[in-house]
């Protein structure tokens, strides 16, 4: 948890945030002194608006989910503290009268807080009292599982309260917006389908809030600019979490010892599934004729429809955030559960919190609810999930397949598509359809090319040390281990099971005697485009770009060219994709002088090898003109500073080389 901002007071920040939001979307108009964001031009034909909000922190919501298709307005309080009635009132005068002759019957959606209820239903009877005609129902999202009796492990009850309103908010107002829109098939509803209704709508938010279920959790809690940090006290233990956090900085349920993310979205899962009937004060249970609430029931049935919705509470980076989304599909997999529909994105946020929360939506129970006994305005929840809006922080593709592969199965599918792209013919024989060298004509012994990568890969892993040395200095101190992959990655395209030891010389000569990269099988072209792919798979980086480049342009100049005139051409095509040059101090500066020396007519081996070392040598105290070197310690050049890591990994491959083939 961060407590540094850019603001350094929350003082007219939600206000200023309110107006940016309003600036990415020109249908949206702001009422700047109670904080309410509006759709100006909503279509007379609607008339049935949607509205929420609740204290701010939570940005996009509300104000990024105001807009066709979804809320006709939003309103916000200060952070974390529930707007007042008055403000609501006016939000509810603002959906249920802008562009409207008569007044829209209003749905407002509420998140299940002290404060959110009181003040939200204050507004409600103001606003019935102040305009009779008027009428507004609203639909209590109470989607946290953790203070339920069922999964709570003291077996608890939240009282009469209930349980608290998660990130599920934001996936009600799609569903609610969309509907009051288009009608219960989304934008495919028929023109001759009944319209929306208040009492549909309440029945559709009542069921789909019985069936959405969430649970958060955080690795620490968020910080509200302009406060003092929070005390040692009030911090979670490293390699801990808090399970069942709120949106307010309250605490969880428990904590835990972060064991691994699949623990992680295990447990979190299996909190989900043990919430059986849910809330037992839940609206869809009230009434006559209301289900019969079952606190153990089994929630996910086999062959049920599902949704996966994954909210970032703000502080969860991107890359996280993805693969815990891999994380959960993997643990649904595993219970047979693939959910129609996979939503991820920073919905409800409480402020940087670094946390997610995690909500399961059981589409086919709310259908068996809404839909059961009204075959003649079904209501189809996934197509009003498909249905467009301009809100612009609902972020969700519109279209989907019937039917969802696992992750697996689209692995699989990706796989035999990309073997498609590659079954053209390789070119692995030494026949003379090859079009291209061969390696007596390139003045190689195939023995000797064997001997020689050997060589050179074990000068790479034995210089290694040295290089991420020089690299500490100048760079980020990865050039060893980069130059040091990129070995290991011959080793491994050769033989799986070798361990990388530049000790076990046998070992390595039978591996590449038996492997893929056998110059016997392989005329020098593709092979030598092979040894290219293997070091832009396994080097990575800029390093590993490079190198490919370099290996792929050699491999095509090999097919039309002899063999100097071949590497020439493949350092021409290298410096058509980076500016460096000799004198620049990177690879250029050994690479050049080497295809400089094999280019000419009489050169030598042992030539070569001078020559690369020389060039690597000069890069010592010079001055770094490209890469990060450029601008970090070390690239003003000067008296110690080491020569370039990669101009000296490439002095060692082609020393080991030449070396290797002497053994």
């Amino acid at each position: 948890m961060s407590h540094k901002h850019i603001y350094n007071s929350s003082d007219g920040l939600v206000l200023k945030s309110l107006r940016g939001a309003v600036a990415l979307n020109p249908a949206l108009r702001l009422h700047a002194s109670t904080k309410i964001v509006y759709v100006a031009n909503t279509p007379p034909s609607t008339r049935i608006a949607v509205l929420s909000g609740g204290g701010a922190g939570h940005e996009p919501a509300h104000a990024g989910y105001t807009g066709h298709g979804m809320l006709t307005s939003s309103v916000s309080g200060d952070v974390f503290a529930s707007p007042s009635a008055k403000q609501i009132l006016a939000a509810i005068e603002f959906a249920a009268f802008t562009n409207s002759p008569t007044p829209r019957d209003v749905v407002i959606i509420i998140n299940n807080y002290t404060g959110d209820r009181l003040n939200f239903g204050l507004a409600m009877e103001h606003a019935r009292a102040k305009h009779p005609g008027l009428n507004v129902v609203s639909v209590l999202n109470a989607d946290d599982v953790s203070l339920l009796p069922q999964t709570r492990q003291d077996g608890k009850d939240a009282g009469m309260v209930g349980p608290r309103g998660l990130g599920g908010n934001i996936f009600v107002c799609k569903v609610l917006g969309a509907y009051t829109m288009f009608g219960g098939k989304g934008e495919s509803t028929s023109p001759s389908a009944p319209n929306p209704t208040l009492a549909r709508a309440k029945c559709l938010g009542d069921a789909l809030v019985a069936h959405l279920r969430s649970i958060g959790v955080a690795l620490g809690h968020c910080h509200v600019p302009g406060r003092e940090p929070h005390s040692a006290s009030q911090l979670i233990a490293d390699n801990h979490v808090e399970l069942g956090l709120g949106l307010h900085n309250e605490p969880g349920v428990r904590c835990a010892p972060l064991e691994s993310s699949h623990w992680l979205a295990t447990e979190m899962l299996r909190l989900v599934s043990m919430s059986g009937g849910g809330w037992s004060g839940a609206d869809i249970y009230k009434g006559e004729g209301a289900p019969k609430f079952d606190a153990h029931e089994s929630w996910l049935r086999e062959d049920d429809v599902t949704v996966l919705f994954i909210n970032n509470l703000g502080g969860v980076s991107q890359l996280e955030i993805g693969a815990i989304v891999e994380e959960v599909r993997d643990v649904l997999a595993s219970q047979k559960i693939v959910p129609s529909r996979v939503y991820c994105a920073p919905f409800m946020t409480s402020l940087n919190a670094p946390g997610f929360s995690i909500s399961v939506v059981n589409v086919s129970r709310i259908h068996e609810l809404i839909n059961g006994n009204n075959e003649e305005d079904e209501i189809d929840l996934l197509a009003l999930l498909d249905a467009p809006t301009d809100a612009h922080s609902w972020l969700g593709v519109r279209s989907w397949p019937a039917v969802r592969a696992t992750p697996d199965e689209n692995e699989v599918q990706a796989e035999a598509l990309l073997r498609t792209f590659t079954s053209s013919p390789s070119g692995t024989s030494q026949s003379s359809s090859d079009g291209g060298s061969t390696w007596q004509g390139l003045g190689m012994l195939e023995e000797n090319v064997i001997k020689g990568i050997r060589g050179a890969c074990q000068a790479v892993l034995v210089a290694e040390p040295d290089m991420t040395r020089f690299d500490t200095i100048v760079g980020d101190g990865d050039c060893g281990e980069t130059f040091a992959s990129g070995a290991q990655g011959l080793f491994r395209s050769t033989c799986c099971s070798l361990a990388c030891d530049p000790n076990r010389n046998a070992a390595i000569l039978a591996a590449l005697d038996s492997g893929t990269l056998d110059p016997a099988k392989t005329a020098p072209a593709p092979f030598v485009g092979k040894v290219g792919e293997i070091l832009e798979g396994s080097m990575g980086g800029t390093a590993g770009a490079l190198f490919a480049i370099f290996f792929t342009a050699w491999s095509n100049a090999l097919r039309s060219l002899n063999g100097p005139s071949s590497l020439s051409a493949a350092l021409i095509a290298l410096g058509a994709h980076t500016p460096a040059r000799p004198g620049d101090r990177t690879v250029v500066d050994a690479l050049a002088p080497f295809c400089a020396v094999l280019s000419s007519d009489d050169a030598s081996l042992e030539d070569a090898v001078i020559a690369v070392k020389e060039g690597a040598e000069s890069t010592r105290g010079m001055k770094a003109r490209l890469g990060r070197a450029s601008y970090v310690g070390g690239g003003e050049g000067g008296v110690g500073v080491p020569p370039d890591p990669g101009a000296w990994g490439v002095a060692h491959i082609v020393d080991g080389f030449a070396k290797g083939i002497a053994a």
